[in-house]
């Protein structure tokens, strides 16, 4: 019974979210950065989606989504502006839980 319900479990979305969301800040240049997150699991076969925002964005409830394959995405030409991220596993199955959104304020 045991093996049947672990079978079962592997046929549906992701259950856990991605955490530990980081940024990666490149010295004297403040338009790249790289976003960095664990894995829900470690054995999930999960890709990621990525939503982000800037300030103006957010309230307007207008996320943009991004596609990655492993546990990082670099972003490139940032301005001086408030940044929203949000990642969610995603499987053959469908979507996970989203992660906690991380804020992060670019230099002018």
């Amino acid at each position: 019974m045991e093996k049947d319900s672990l079978a079962a479990s592997q046929k549906q979305p992701p259950k856990n979210k991605p955490h530990n969301l980081t940024v990666v800040a490149m010295e004297g240049c403040h338009s790249f950065i790289i976003l960095d997150w664990a894995r829900p699991l470690k054995d999930d076969m999960v890709s990621y989606m990525v939503h982000s925002a800037s300030y103006d964005d957010v309230l307007n409830n207008r996320w943009s989504s991004g596609h990655a394959i492993g546990t990082h995405l670099p972003l490139e030409n940032l301005k001086p502006n408030s940044y929203y991220f949000k990642v969610q596993a995603k499987n053959v199955f469908g979507l996970g839980p989203i992660s906690e959104t991380l804020t992060y304020v670019t230099e002018s």
